[in-house]
């Protein structure tokens, strides 16, 4: 019987980041009592997401990585179902709209217990236009495949891009993704733009060599053998 380890990277000193990912943490551990929660945590001034995932797989036990930010809510049910369709597809992306909760909602959430259906009704926004489709946010995968692609790049550094170059190396190296037609929540937090990032240039530049690899197997895996990961 396959395990499943939920990895969460989380790094931020911001008071109302740390309650929602505390409130997020009793969430999933409450909703999916027989997985293993992974966090990757990083002792450092400049956030890396790619190199906390890769922290947080690093501990990882499990054959099924569930990959999720540290602010998105996602139905156990959802979940479980993209578990079950790994049996079929390589990875599956369990969302097709990101519901952003706004900062009065987010509060009186956090302030009640976490569960599924929430107990509450949340005022939200969507984040993203109907033709735009995100890629992070949450990823279900296997571990083989997490590894074959050499984990997330962690040439990003900040944030910005390192999602979209995960999703061209899996689609190219492991398969098409399958994605469900469900929203999930994004819990409000002070905001921090890509854009902001000193690296945000280098950030786009290796993004799009990834893109434009989608496809072409021999040239991914170029990309991906001069990444800095430790695998």
């Amino acid at each position: 019987m396959s395990k499943t380890s939920i990895l969460i990277p989380f790094q931020s000193s911001d008071p109302n980041r740390k309650k929602a990912f505390k409130w997020l943490l009793t969430y999933y551990k409450k909703m999916l009592p027989e997985a293993e929660i992974c966090i990757g945590t990083l002792h450092q001034s400049t956030p890396c997401k790619a190199k906390a995932v890769n922290q947080a797989a690093k501990k990882a036990s499990g054959d099924i990585f569930v990959i999720i930010d540290a602010d998105i809510l996602c139905s156990p049910t959802h979940i479980q179902q993209s578990i079950q369709l790994l049996k079929h597809y390589p990875w599956v992306i369990p969302y097709k709209k990101v519901l952003d909760i706004n900062k009065q909602s987010t509060s009186s959430l956090l302030e009640t217990k976490p569960t599924w259906p929430l107990s509450l009704s949340v005022k939200t926004s969507p984040r993203f236009s109907s033709s735009i489709l995100p890629a992070g946010g949450i990823n279900i995968l296997s571990k083989k495949c997490f590894y074959k692609v050499g984990g997330f790049d962690e040439r990003f550094i900040g944030w910005g891009g390192e999602d979209d170059a995960f999703a061209c190396a899996m689609d190219t190296l492991c398969g098409k993704h399958k994605r469900l037609n469900n929203s999930i929540y994004h819990l409000w937090h002070p905001t921090q733009r890509a854009t902001g990032n000193s690296h945000y240039n280098e950030n786009v530049l290796l993004a799009r060599k990834y893109c434009k690899a989608s496809g072409d197997i021999q040239e991914m895996k170029k990309i991906i053998k001069h990444s800095t990961n430790s695998y």
